[in-house]
This record gives structure tokens, sequence and C-alpha cells, in this order.
């Protein structure tokens, strides 16, 4: 790449482009900064970068280490393989994510007032952890094996969670949605594709976005007394 075409690509990078990106690494810090310490932080984040921007497979070793600051070796100190690494990466994402939908959740006592602080609380974390949650809801697809089991166990332990709470709320009158089971796909795909499209920066706050989807997932259901 020449000077000049190389020039013409930092200014055609947008101001928002660069504001997004600075608060969305900022959230992947602050996230592995409660979970990890020295090296293996420094790694964590990197790769949390790589595999979000390059996906699984186009995310190599050497790459990760560039973006940690490491040699090639130096990761491989920390982390046996890269799927050693995805899998560390996806866990800890996992419970944060399915976390963020089922604590509120559980505070409530009525299936209505569950659904809307569960769903409230995943869309905005989506949206605040956009890079971590690309890196894991659309990579972990790719890999199935009984070595990834505990995450699929914590994905079906939180869609449970869901659809009982719709179940319920359908046999106590609060919901007249007639297929449950589609109406948990629908809710849940469209909260996690938050991650896809939200930028960091942008009018809508992440706490906006969240009370937004809370009331799409509230007609989804058919809720027939929703409380404001």
């Amino acid at each position: 790449m020449t000077e000049t075409s190389s020039q013409g690509r930092e200014q055609a990078v947008s101001p928002a482009y660069l504001i997004d990106r600075e608060r969305a690494e900022r959230r992947i810090e602050e996230f592995w900064d409660e979970r990890a310490t020295g090296a293996s932080r420094r790694i964590l984040r990197g790769a949390t970068l790589a595999f979000a921007d390059l996906g699984y497979h186009g995310a190599s070793t050497r790459e990760i280490a560039n973006r940690a600051g490491m040699s090639p070796a130096a990761v491989y100190i920390h982390f046996e393989s890269k799927q050693e690494l995805f899998h560390h990466i996806a866990l800890e994402g996992h419970r944060a994510s399915t976390g963020s939908f089922s604590e509120p959740a559980r505070r409530a006592s009525d299936p209505l007032t569950q659904l809307k602080l569960g769903i409230a609380s995943f869309a905005m974390w989506n949206a605040e952890m956009n890079l971590l949650s690309r890196s894991i809801e659309y990579e972990i697809r790719l890999h199935r094996g009984p070595e990834f089991a505990d995450i699929w166990t914590l994905r079906r332990n939180v869609d449970e969670h869901l659809l009982e709470i719709i179940n319920t709320g359908v046999a106590q009158g609060a919901f007249t949605v007639a297929d449950p089971e589609w109406a948990r796909i629908m809710i849940f795909s469209a909260a996690i594709d938050v991650s896809r499209w939200y930028r960091h920066g942008s009018r809508r706050t992440p706490a906006e976005i969240g009370f937004q989807y809370a009331d799409l997932a509230m007609t989804l259901v058919g809720a027939t007394d929703v409380p404001r």
C-alpha cells in the first residue's frame, strides 16, 4: 500500500466510528479487568477484539499475540490453543450475557415484570458489550463439540428460563401468544442482534434501547396489561 492510499484510508474513518471503537474497546478492557490479571488479561483482551473483527478462523494466534503486544510463544504459555482461548472468552461472556437476563428477571414475582426487566437488561448488555457479544454469539455456532458443553448448557438454561416465563404468563392470562417457543426465539434473536448494529455514541443510549426491546417483547407475547 502506498503512503497516499494509507493516508486516504485514515481520512475516510469517520469520527463516529472512532468514538464507537474507543468506547467498545474500553468496555472490553473493563470486562477483563474484573476477570483476569497480568499477561492473561492482555491476551484475552486482544483475542476478544481479534475474534470480533476477524472471526474465529480469521484470527490467527499471531494476530492475537500482536494485539496483546506479545509474541505467539508467550500466548501459548497461558493458553494451550486458540480453541482453549476462545472457550475461555465464550464461557465468561456467556456467564455475563445469560446473567444479564436471568438475574434481573428473578427479582420480579410476576411473569410480565420478569420479562420486561430481563429483556431490558439483556438488550442493554448486548449494546454495551457489542464487540464481546459479536465474538461469542456468532462464533459459538462453529463450536458444538463436548469441550463446549458448559457453554451450550448456559444457553439452554437461559432459553428455558425465558420459555418458562412466557408459559407462566400464558397460563395466568398475562400473555396471549399462541406459540411461546416461537416468541422465545424472536425475542432473544432480536435482543442479541443489537450487538450487530449498535454503535457507541449514537443517539439512543443502551438503557433506552433496552426498554424499547422490552416493549417489543411485550408486543410479541401479546401482553394484556403492561406495567409502566
